[in-house]
């Protein structure tokens, strides 16, 4: 008597020919939640942000502070790092993409009613560019001593900058008034324009003039307002290039430069409150250093030093001789385990000072020898992606990071810098091979599931993608869908599909919870357990010889609902019959396709259907011979009978449904379903 049942349902193989499958493994699982080895649907997604956006939402990263919760978006690729300081309350982050790296924080980032963030500031501090002048004057002492001054900014933020060019070296009595003078006040973050012209040697440059480049460097975004002749150039454009008090920037046009106009910097710099502080040199026997003196107003551009060696020989050292601001176009922020922020440009890496994401040496950048597509951390190790062989940088001082740098040698490149994913046990990519994890070791992690073809068919450089309970998510631009990997290292890798098309996807790190945009909003994954999906499951083709006839079938699963779903669908259900009626009562329910045109869809109505009240369908479909023999919905765990009238020495099962299903036996008889 031939029986067989499914049990400890898996995903798909794509791999394998549709016989060569496990008995669990399917044909196609779509919509399905196979963690807990039961067959069960997807709760739908609930929406919790509709952002002001233009375009697509590319990123995300959610906010919270004494208990309000705001989400920020971009159409822009955006990375963003949480800030190692202690004591963060005012929620203070830092994100690459969006321009040059930017820093903020909730109250600024969450102003007003949007778009968001709605402020922020250039990440670091621009140091000043001017030397003090010293001049001593008086004094009755006959030693004398030599000096020489610096000083820095230091924002409200408590954010220092490297120093000013040393004054000149200047000897007079020990006991003098040391006048400094000529200090740079505050960079500016607006001004003025008093030309453009456009490059004729190289078309599609215009060069402006401004009252003041303090401050802006290439790569930085600046935006230009009230230019006459040229209006073309009111906008925000990159700073190409800087050459004397001009900046450069790419714009085609045929206009010519009236007058007027004013500019001002999108990430300002940090200047309200900001604050100097002076230094100067102190020899001991170790030898010459700079000691803190003071600390002034940003505004004052002078200052008279009466200090005594024997006071300022017990203050601090400068610390921030080399601290530099991250490159302008430095992407892919990070925050490692030990506080030190990392980042990239073109082949270079670059890290921060331990716990100061302002500050970043020179020193501490390290380069290979092929261009960066993404970096990702696992505890102290980066992970670097490239358009060629992955590498890996250890350490937990990045002074001697450089050490740690080694090349994993294998040709891996990395498709996609939005597939990059980080798990508690190494750094996921995909790569035209397959999706790649950097770990303890390095390995194809699907190789068991796709040949390098099926892999490619999924169009692995459109991915993106994110971790959430050491899972792979990923959505891909192919047939308006969205795929999910499932790994896990305790388990074997499967993979399900999932019917919805996505922009961005993101686990929120401070809560471990999922987040989806689709059609500019945001919305929690699996969030609204009141609504399931429908899933569908098709087994693998069960072969017999010599052909027989399955005459019964037997399906365990549950009708029931939980009390959280019974209360989650009727609350759904409550909240879109008044979102309708809402409609209604503002005269909005007529599906308007564009109001700015006034245009109208053929039989739109903007209101929402209606979810059910309860989850209780399940279709049960036999195929053999590639032919569909029969066809029931299940209401119940009895078993019931199947045609007869033909034999097949292959059969197929296909269920389809939103109840959780724990196993399918296939029997000849009634009787034969207890042998399985």
């Amino acid at each position: 008597m031939t029986a067989f049942r499914i049990a400890g349902f898996s995903g798909l193989v794509p791999r394998l020919a549709k016989q060569l499958l496990a008995p669990n493994q399917a044909q196609v699982a779509t919509n399905c939640n196979l963690t807990s080895g039961d067959l069960r649907p997807r709760s739908g997604p609930l929406l919790v942000f509709a952002p002001v956006i233009n375009g697509d939402i590319k990123s995300m990263f959610r906010m919270e502070k004494d208990g309000n919760e705001k989400w920020l978006a971009w159409n822009r690729d955006v990375d963003v790092a949480r800030s190692p300081i202690a004591g963060n309350t005012s929620r203070r982050f830092y994100y690459t993409g969006d321009g040059e790296p930017r820093a903020s924080e909730y109250d600024l980032a969450t102003a007003g009613i949007g778009p968001y963030p709605a402020g922020c500031y250039v990440l670091g501090v621009t140091p000043p560019i001017t030397k003090p002048t010293v001049t001593p004057t008086g004094g009755a002492s006959a030693t004398t001593v030599s000096r020489s001054y610096v000083y820095t900014f230091v924002t409200p933020w408590g954010e220092e900058s490297a120093p000013s060019p040393a004054s000149d070296v200047t000897t007079n009595k020990v006991d003098a008034t040391w006048g400094l003078s000529g200090m740079d006040a505050a960079p500016p973050n607006s001004g003025t324009i008093s030309n453009a012209l456009k490059d004729t040697p190289s078309a599609g440059y215009v060069t402006i003039t401004l009252n003041s480049v303090f401050g802006l460097r290439a790569f930085e975004e600046i935006t230009f307002a009230s230019v006459s002749g040229m209006t073309d150039l009111n906008g925000t454009f990159a700073i190409s290039s800087i050459n004397g008090n001009n900046v450069v920037i790419i714009l085609s046009t045929t206009q010519t430069y009236s007058s007027g106009g004013t500019w001002a910097r999108v990430a300002p710099h940090n200047t309200s409150g900001m604050t100097k502080r002076i230094y100067r040199t102190l020899t001991s026997p170790t030898g010459t250093e700079y000691h803190y003196l003071v600390t002034i107003s940003v505004a004052t551009t002078t200052y008279s030093d009466t200090i005594s060696d024997t006071v300022a020989a017990v203050n601090e050292t400068l610390p921030s001789t080399n601290w530099l601001m991250p490159p302008a176009n430095m992407r892919g922020i990070v925050i490692m385990a030990n506080g030190i922020a990392c980042g990239f440009f073109g082949n270079e890496v670059c890290f921060s000072e331990p716990f100061k994401p302002y500050a970043w040496p020179l020193a501490y950048r390290q380069t290979y020898d092929q261009d960066i597509v993404a970096i990702g951390i696992n505890g102290t190790t980066l992970v670097g992606m490239t358009e060629g062989n992955p590498f890996t940088i250890t350490g937990v001082d990045p002074v001697t990071m450089g050490g740690g740098m080694q090349n994993l040698g294998v040709a891996w490149p990395c498709m996609s810098k939005s597939s990059v994913a980080s798990f508690a046990f190494g750094v996921g990519y995909a790569a035209p091979q397959g999706m790649v994890i950097v770990g303890p070791q390095v390995d194809i992690v699907t190789k068991d599931l796709f040949t390098q073809k099926e892999w490619s068919e999924l169009n692995p450089d459109t991915f993106i993608a994110t971790a959430a309970d050491n899972r792979y998510y990923a959505g891909y631009s192919a047939n308006d869908s969205s795929l999910m990997f499932v790994i896990d290292k305790s388990e074997a890798a499967s993979f399900v599909k999932v019917n919805q098309r996505i922009t961005e996807i993101w686990a929120d790190p401070a809560t471990g919870k999922l987040y989806v945009a689709a059609d500019k909003k945001i919305y929690q994954w699996e969030g609204d357990v009141g609504t399931k999906l429908s899933y569908e499951w098709r087994s693998k083709k069960f072969l017999t010889a010599p052909p027989i006839n399955y005459g019964a079938a037997k399906i365990d699963a549950d009708f029931s609902m939980s009390e959280a779903e019974s209360s989650g669908s009727q609350a759904a259900y409550d909240a879109i019959i008044a979102a309708n009626e809402a409609l209604i009562v503002a005269g909005l329910n007529d599906g308007l396709a564009d109001p700015a045109l006034g245009e109208y869809e053929i039989g739109g109505d903007e209101m929402q259907l209606l979810p059910p009240l309860t989850i209780d369908a399940l279709q049960f479909q036999l195929w053999a011979n590639d032919e569909l023999k029969f066809s029931k919905t299940v209401v119940n765990t009895k078993a019931f009978r199947l045609p007869s009238g033909f034999k097949s020495d292959n059969v197929e099962v296909v269920l389809s449904g939103n109840v959780k299903v724990t196993g399918v036996v296939l029997a000849e008889t009634m009787d034969g379903l207890k042998q399985a």
